[in-house]
This record gives structure tokens, C-alpha cells and sequence, in this order.
């Protein structure tokens, strides 16, 4: 029963075990904070593991751009994580762009491993080639007779790359991706392959709700060594990282860009109480590591949610949510560019049908190029998954926006 409760809770959290909790809503809810701030009318209510913003209206879409001029077009095949109900577990199968088929089913290359889940446990590279975190912890009676005090934990990295049939070639572990006792449920890769970034909490007795990440690892897959920006020490009274909503390599590798949640902390604890300070900062060279309490920032802006570099590193694929005093919730999609010069180009726009309406919105993720980018958001009971071309979202399989947990290609 106890094993039943779990793998539900995962479904509907799309988070580990350690991570279904109020943090695990707090950690998708982040990405609504910029909309809830300036919306004093705003109803929203947050379902405990399912992280979304629940709100009534009309959706009205539109949008200008091009997500595909001079290029040879978008990726053939996604992995989707969604819901079984009939197994009562998350799966992860590749699905084909055109059709939606399922061309092929992930499977946990280690017995007992839970693979792909948390907020990001799933990344692309260039050539349909992926990279997943797979987890085998043991737990034990928490404070109140429940399993939920860790007793060991390692995480595994593993690549993987999808044929041009869909299929799937086999699963290898990557050169210094056995992380022992850390949960990591944030990953994301550089264009090439080369390098990995890898989001960590080390385990600590009991695993608190909200307990501050201990940093980002960046490995390199070719030679196994690994680098750590390192979050704190806690500075009483000041802004600090919280927790990346986002990661994100240049081409050549050499930057790590994170969308970033910075707060005041209490300790180890990170305690936004509903505000964070938005930002988008650059770190490099990544491979080097040093501390999250610098970098350089590329954008910071209140209304910002997910953001991704572009491999140039010129421009920022960013989603901005908005919910003015007066007037419709926004949430727009659009390419933005860094530093002085260049103007903002919308690929997608979402609004809500009035003011009271807010903006659902689950996820976002970005291709090794950052020109195509899937979407799951909508109002109301119109929650769309899809990807953006030309202005408009095309939807994927499955259509219903509260099916996916998460999607990457």
C-alpha cells in the first residue's frame, strides 16, 4: 500500500519520493510567482503535487515569429513523461512528433531505480541523444511512523540516443555520473554532449521541505571530472540562490546559465514566503565551478519564469508571466536578446480571457538549438501540450495539458 501511495503521489507530483512535499509544489509554483505578485485579485489555487496554477476564462492565443526559418526543422521524436493509472506509476516513452505514436519505452537501466522524475530529471542533446538521472535510495520511519527519512541514496547518470525509427539504442552510464548520497532532479546538457549539469542536495538525516539545493555539478561526460558551483554560506538579510528553475549551456559549453529563484534564506532553508527576486546569470568558464553568489546577470526582470540560453549565447528563449492591476494575465514566449541592442521577438503569446482568470502553466523545454520549444499551459480546463511553430501551439500526445509531467527533445 505504502509502495501504491508513493508511485501515486510521483504521478501526480512528477517528483521523487523525497520531493512530495510542500516544496515539490513550491518548486513548480516558483514559476508562477512573477504573475501572482502584481495581481491583488488574482484567484489561484495550488493542488498539493500537481503544482498548477487552477484558475476560469477564455483562452485567447496569438503571436508573431518563426521557429524555423533557414533551419532543417524540428527534432522527429519526444520523451514523455506521463501518468499510468492503470500501473500507477510515471512512464517515459518516445514519441513521434508527426503522429504521437510511441515508438519506444524507457526503462530504469538499474533494478528499483526511479529514473527521469523531479523537476527536470530529463535532458537533450544534439543528434536525439539523451541524458537521465535514475535514483536508488532506502528510506526509513520518519518523525511520524512514515518512510520518509533517508537512509541512502545514489544517483546515476545515464545517456541514451533515439534512432531515426524511434527506437532506442541502449542505455550507458556516463563517465563520472554516480553521485553517492545525493538526490539530483535538475539536469541539463550542452549542445555536444560534452557536459552536464547536474542540480544536488546532499542527504542530511531527514530531508526537509524545503532544504536548500548544496549546489550545481557540472561533469564533464568525456573525461568524468566534475566541478561544483556551490550555493551559500548563508548571509542573513541579503538576496541569495534558491533554486534553478532552468540550466542551460552555451554551445562551446563554456557558460552555464541559470533561471534563477534568489531569496532571503534562513540557514540552510530557503524560505521565499511566495516572493523571489527573478534572475537570469551566466557562470563560466562551468567547468571550473565556484559560488552561485556571483555570476553575471543576463536578465532580470519580475515577470520572468523559465528562461534558456541560446547556443551563441546572444539571446535568451525566456517565458514572461504577467497579471497587470488592471487587465488580462499574459504569459508570453519570446527571444530576447542579451545585452544592449537588438529588439525582443515574440514567438507565442497566451492571455487570459479577463483579469480574474490567471494563467495555468506546468512546463516549458528547449531543444539543443532553442529554436523549438514545448509548452504545456492554457486557462481553465484548457490546458494545451505542444510545441511552438510560426505563432501558434500544435499540440502533442498526449493533447491534455494535465496529462504530461514533463517533455523533452
Amino acid at each position: 500500500m505504502e509502495q501504491q501511495l508513493r508511485d501515486l503521489l510521483i504521478g501526480e507530483a512528477g517528483d521523487p519520493p523525497h520531493r512530495v512535499t510542500v516544496e515539490a509544489v513550491r518548486r513548480r509554483a516558483v514559476r508562477r510567482w512573477a504573475a501572482q505578485a502584481g495581481a491583488a485579485g488574482l484567484a489561484v489555487v495550488v493542488a498539493v503535487g500537481l503544482g498548477a496554477a487552477v484558475s476560469t476564462g477564455v483562452l485567447h492565443t496569438g503571436g508573431s515569429g518563426s521557429s524555423a526559418a533557414g533551419h532543417a526543422g524540428p527534432p522527429r521524436y519526444y520523451v514523455s513523461q506521463t501518468f499510468d493509472p492503470k500501473a500507477r506509476k510515471v512512464v517515459m516513452t518516445v514519441r513521434s512528433r508527426a503522429s504521437g505514436r510511441v515508438t519506444a519505452v524507457i526503462r530504469p537501466p538499474l533494478r528499483g531505480a526511479q529514473c527521469g522524475q523531479g523537476n527536470a530529471g530529463i535532458a537533450a542533446a544534439n543528434d536525439q541523444i539523451f541524458f537521465m538521472t535514475c535514483e536508488i535510495s532506502r528510506w526509513g520511519p520518519g518523525k511520524y511512523g512514515s518512510a520518509s527519512k533517508p537512509l541512502s541514496v545514489k544517483t546515476y547518470i545515464y545517456r541514451f540516443q533515439v534512432t531515426s525509427a524511434g527506437r532506442i539504442t541502449g542505455y550507458s552510464l556516463v563517465r563520472g555520473g554516480v553521485l553517492k548520497g545525493m538526490f539530483a532532479d535538475n539536469i541539463a546538457a550542452a549542445p555536444d554532449g560534452s557536459e552536464l549539469a547536474v542540480e544536488v542536495t546532499r542527504i542530511a538525516g531527514t530531508i526537509y521541505t524545503n532544504t536548500l539545493p548544496g549546489g550545481i555539478f557540472v561533469i564533464n561526460t568525456r573525461t568524468g571530472a566534475s566541478a561544483l558551483w556551490k550555493a551559500g554560506p548563508n548571509v542573513p538579510g541579503t538576496l541569495q540562490y534558491a533554486r534553478a528553475t532552468d540550466m542551460s549551456f552555451t554551445g562551446d559549453g563554456r557558460e552555464l546559465v541559470l533561471m534563477e529563484a534568489r531569496c532571503h534564506r534562513q540557514g540552510h532553508l530557503v524560505n521565499c514566503n511566495g516572493h523571489a527576486d527573478m534572475q537570469v546569470r551566466a557562470y563560466s568558464p562551468a567547468g571550473r565551478g565556484g559560488s552561485l553568489e556571483g555570476g553575471r546577470v543576463l536578465l532580470h526582470d519580475p515577470r520572468l519564469s523559465d528562461a534558456f540560453i541560446t547556443p551563441d549565447g546572444y539571446a535568451v528563449a525566456a517565458v514572461l508571466v504577467g497579471c497587470p492591476e488592471h487587465g488580462a494575465c499574459t504569459l508570453t514566449v519570446a527571444r530576447i536578446p542579451v545585452g544592449a541592442g537588438g529588439a525582443q521577438r515574440v514567438l507565442y503569446r497566451v492571455q487570459s480571457g479577463s483579469r480574474n482568470a490567471g494563467i495555468f502553466f506546468r512546463f516549458v523545454s528547449a531543444d539543443p538549438s532553442r529554436r523549438y520549444l514545448i509548452l504545456d499551459a492554457g486557462t481553465g480546463n484548457r490546458r494545451v501540450n505542444g510545441w511552438i511553430d510560426h505563432g501558434k501551439l500544435v499540440p502533442l500526445t498526449p493533447a491534455d495539458g494535465n496529462a504530461a509531467s514533463y517533455e523533452a527533445w
